[in-house]
């Protein structure tokens, strides 16, 4: 390896059926691609095979785009919270969630 070069890394997305622990949707990106900008092919993909209700994420899908795409597609969004968000502006989903956690006081 060159010096300077930054060493690069892929990513695999999935979704998975928490009932069924069935993976109805993968994709795989490099590290330069954003989680949430991969959120809404897995969303379609997934809608595709399965009746989608709730999705359950992880702090890395916690953007804007992300509860609007979760919005317009009438799934209910589960994401936690990153740890230094803040109660004001955002989606109403998102705001609830930080109160929650706060309130909780979970890391």
């Amino acid at each position: 390896m060159e010096y300077g070069k930054k060493k690069r890394y892929i990513k695999i997305h999935f979704a998975v059926d928490i009932k069924t622990r069935e993976v109805v949707s993968m994709d795989i990106t490099t590290d330069d691609v954003h989680d949430s900008k991969v959120l809404p092919g897995l969303m379609i993909d997934s809608s595709m095979n399965k009746l989608i209700a709730e999705a359950y994420m992880d702090g890395a899908y916690d953007s804007s785009s992300s509860y609007t795409i979760l919005r317009w597609m009438n799934i209910k969004p589960i994401i936690k919270p990153r740890r230094n968000s803040r109660m004001n502006g955002g989606p109403p989903e998102r705001r609830s969630s930080v109160m929650i956690l706060k309130t909780l006081g979970v890391e």
